[in-house]
């Protein structure tokens, strides 16, 4: 049957409602356009656990906005721009793909331009700038700001207040000591700059503090900016920008960020901002095998709501006091990418913190207090006995790291005979016994043991007519001293007497 339905009051088809409250409400069948009507709209994707519980998606292309100023032209005459105003001494010309504004010297000269298109939300504005030279009374300035209203009639109170009618502007006393920008001055020689809002009279009139204007007089202005971000060239550092953003009129305060050069072939920057953070970045404008964009500048704070429409302003005006000479701002290009700001929030992640903390990855150099475990990787470590990074068997105990031989050969009369007279580890030892009864070897802890009272720390039984061999890996410690005897029974403190030279051989110690 086809979807749609005559109906007429009183009679006719049969409509399908709902009674809520005592109304009847029409139900309403969704459907995405396709041939079959059996086929509804579906707004959730499959979840691979949970079926059809799936989160929202879409899908967003890639939407830039690109100006190249590809045009051979003696004005601006891209159509993506409008000219809001070109002061005395200015001019403006493209060519070569390149904007081209030269300032002149008239003091508080302007150029103005807008964008035709707004952009709101998450994007990425980029361009690239070629100033000729940096003088003082220059001023350069890439924005991103709302307009509040153009071509509006100023009355010029004093040289310090001027008020600006705009019918139904919505701001009120809430609104006073909040900034905003005023240009594309047109009429008198009033100053273009940021300024604070001063009263509101009436609904439609704003008074705005200002600074070196006339006494008296009239003109017309553009108020923009209440909201911003913006990338401003001023001074005369050609390695230096001043960078800010602006919510509903205030600000963070600005930032001069080091920069690559605008002098030639100058630089292309971003401003990225997601609705939450801006930050801004850098990389100059030359061939390079590996391209290289610096962060320079971020904000985290009056950062203009993502649904407020902001346009790209490009602004240029001379101070109250005229500069040396011209100077030329070539403007390579201008672009604003959208970007689909989509969080992504995961459920069910351990909490961070001093009991539950997440493994880091560090690289640089790092300071660091304790202990510390070092590699010598490449070239010696001084001689002494401190190692570093013990985790072998080392022995340290003269230049070579070599085990130091000592010989024995055992008198009738058992006598001490020092191995190491200081602390030390005994390595092991090859002992050769040529007598018919076994003989026992003792090694005592001690720089002068007394045979038959000092016990001693190791005794080993030398078997008849045979050489015993032992090594000790790591060797075992001894702290005060190593020295040994070879008697005839055995027991830690024996001294029974055996016949000359039954036992030879050497010990290793270190």
């Amino acid at each position: 049957m086809a979807d749609n339905v005559g109906y007429t009051p009183g009679s006719g088809e049969i409509i399908a409602t709902d009674d809520i409250s005592g109304v009847q409400y029409q139900r309403i069948k969704v459907s995405d356009g396709l041939a079959d009507s059996t086929t509804h709209l579906r707004v959730r994707t499959s979840h691979p656990l949970f079926g059809d519980g799936g989160a929202v998606v879409r899908q967003a292309p890639a939407d830039i906005w690109s100006v190249g100023f590809a045009d051979t032209a003696s004005s601006l005459v891209a159509s993506e721009f409008t000219q809001r105003r070109l002061g005395t001494g200015m001019g403006v010309t493209q060519g070569s793909s390149n904007l081209l504004i030269t300032t002149g010297t008239t003091t508080n000269s302007e150029f103005l331009a807008r964008s035709t298109t707004s952009f709101r939300g998450a994007f990425i504005q980029r361009h690239k700038t070629i100033l000729s030279q940096r003088i003082a009374n220059n001023n350069f300035a890439v924005m991103m700001a709302d307009s509040i209203g153009e071509g509006l009639s100023c009355t010029i109170n004093s040289a310090t207040s001027i008020t600006v009618t705009k019918t139904a502007h919505g701001f009120t006393s809430q609104n006073v000591g909040q900034f905003m920008m005023v240009g594309a001055i047109s009429g008198a020689a009033g100053v273009p700059g940021r300024y604070a809002i001063a009263s509101v009279p009436t609904a439609d009139t704003i008074n705005f503090t200002v600074a070196s204007w006339p006494a008296s007089g009239s003109c017309t202005v553009d108020l923009f900016g209440w909201n911003y971000f913006w990338t401003q060239y001023t001074g005369t550092t050609a390695t230096s920008a001043n960078v800010d953003s602006q919510r509903r009129g205030w600000n963070t305060g600005v930032t001069a960020a080091t920069i690559n050069t605008t002098a030639s072939p100058g630089h292309v920057i971003q401003t990225y901002t997601d609705g939450r953070n801006a930050n801004w970045a850098d990389a100059l404008v030359a061939s390079g095998t590996t391209p290289t964009v610096t962060t320079r500048a971020s904000r985290i704070e009056n950062i203009p709501d993502d649904d407020v429409e902001l346009y790209l302003y490009l602004w240029s005006w001379n101070g109250t006091t005229a500069p040396a000479s011209t100077t030329t701002w070539t403007v390579g290009f201008v672009a604003v990418e959208d970007i689909v700001n989509v969080p992504i929030y995961i459920g069910g992640v351990r909490p961070q913190g001093a009991n539950a903390a997440l493994p880091v990855a560090q690289q640089g150099t790092v300071t660091v207090s304790g202990t510390v475990t070092a590699n010598i990787g490449t070239g010696s470590l001084a001689a002494g006995t401190n190692a570093i990074g013990d985790v072998g068997i080392q022995y340290r105990a003269n230049a070579t790291g070599a085990a130091t031989p000592t010989i024995v050969n055992s008198p009738a009369t058992p006598a001490v005979q020092t191995i190491k007279g200081t602390a030390g580890r005994l390595l092991g030892f090859v002992l050769t016994n040529t007598n018919a009864s076994a003989r026992f070897f003792k090694v005592f802890n001690a720089t002068a043991p007394t045979l038959g009272t000092t016990a001693a720390l190791i005794d080993i039984c030398l078997p008849t007519n045979q050489a015993v061999e032992l090594h000790i890996e790591g060797g075992v410690a001894f702290g005060t001293a190593i020295t040994c005897a070879v008697t005839g029974a055995r027991g830690a403190a024996d001294n029974t007497a055996i016949t000359g030279n039954e036992v030879t051989g050497i010990t290793l110690h270190a």
